[in-house]
């Protein structure tokens, strides 16, 4: 694998973004679960409740009670069968997606619930394995690992919106941003600069696109449509010469970017107003924030942080300022980003390993590995 040649402001500028990187209840409800029981069972009738994200691989939590809501232990059994797998735990694996009806019985009562069971979300991700970084997709069960960038140079740092997928590749030297379906196929070129292009972000609606480019030297903010053309920097009147621009993240309606900046001396998170070209912080402490994502809803945004010594993952309430810690780890927790249904996919280490994972902020400390095989993982991105 050819590495790609950096120059060396770039090393600093990466080296002064994450140096201090380096050291480093109730069971959640899908929001479109339909898996809650009647309120009021007629007499006899058992009562079935399902509580977990209803897509295929998860593993839910099955509970009955009769008329009086007294719990019972049912007899359980599932209509197609093939669906879903009952564990001796009192839970459920949902193998296939569908319509499944469960039945619950118990002496002379019965109680049925019919659960759709959906595909899992899918996300983009930079996977170095076999000597090769590439961009890889998968769904969050593990199903359909697809390989989508090819060559023999380093492609990282995916973004995705709709059927399109936006990298950075080094195969000509720098960085320069380029487009593949995400279904794969052909690699297009969007870039053409003697600067070095990076962390591409588009829009949820695909029709914007955030990245950051040395063309004045050091990593700078810019805006462009969604397949690359008219870029152009839109922080000149923000922060120094020298302070570094990183990791912009849209929110939700596309009118605003939360990014990173040295412009305070320390890596902080501020918020771009694009219509007003207005800056504002929003999270500036003496550790590095850094890595930013905005949330589906637009009241959070999630994080990376080294503020105690380690680093983790918090979010932050953009209008109240609250910072709440997500996960506490001796090893690093890294790289959020935010799901469309309001889970967090996140870049985990373990005893040295990197592993793909997700929570739900609603219920930070159940954590779900993503199956993806052996590999040096690194940025993940969500499919909007």
């Amino acid at each position: 694998m050819r590495a790609p040649r950096l120059l060396p402001s770039r090393i600093s500028i990466l080296l002064a973004i994450y140096a201090l990187m380096a050291c480093s209840s109730d069971l959640p409800s899908d929001p479109d679960d339909n898996g809650g029981g009647d309120d009021n069972p007629a007499p006899g009738e058992i009562r079935i409740e399902v509580a977990g994200w209803l897509e295929r691989g998860a593993v839910v939590a099955l509970s009955a009670t009769d008329d009086a809501g007294r719990a019972v232990q049912p007899e359980w059994s599932a209509d197609p069968a093939e669906l879903v797998e009952f564990l001796p735990s009192g839970q459920l694996r949902l193998v296939q997606t569908g319509k499944v009806t469960l039945t619950a019985t118990s002496g002379e009562s019965t109680g049925t619930r019919e659960i759709e069971i959906k595909a899992p979300p899918t996300v983009v991700f930079e996977f170095l394995r076999n000597g090769a970084r590439d961009i890889y997709r998968v769904n969050l069960d593990g199903t359909d690992l697809v390989r989508l960038t090819s060559g023999t140079s380093d492609n990282r740092e995916p973004t995705a919106a709709g059927d399109r997928v936006i990298f950075v590749s080094y195969r000509h030297g720098n960085g320069e941003l380029y487009s593949v379906p995400l279904a794969g196929g052909t690699e297009t070129r969007l870039t053409t600069t003697g600067a070095h292009e990076a962390e591409p972000a588009l829009s949820h609606d695909g029709k914007k696109l955030a990245y950051t480019s040395t063309a004045s030297g050091v990593p700078k903010l810019w805006i462009a449509a969604g397949d690359g053309k008219n870029g152009s920097r839109v922080t000149t009147g923000f922060g120094f010469a020298g302070s570094i621009e990183a990791g912009p993240s849209w929110s939700p309606n596309g009118d605003k970017l939360v990014f990173v900046s040295t412009a305070q001396g320390t890596s902080d998170l501020f918020i771009y107003n694009v219509s007003s070209g207005t800056f504002t912080p929003l999270v500036t402490t003496d550790a590095p924030e850094v890595e930013p994502s905005w949330s589906p809803d637009g009241e959070w945004v999630a994080f990376a942080s080294a503020r105690n010594n380690q680093t983790d993952i918090y979010r932050v309430h953009v209008t109240s300022g609250k910072v709440e810690q997500l996960t506490n780890r001796a090893e690093t927790d890294a790289r959020p980003a935010w799901l469309p249904d309001g889970r967090i996919v996140y870049i985990a280490r373990v005893d040295g390993a990197t592993r793909l994972r997700w929570l739900d902020p609603n219920d930070p400390s159940t954590v779900h590995d993503i199956p993806v095989g052996e590999g040096t993982l690194g940025r993940v991105a969500a499919v909007w």
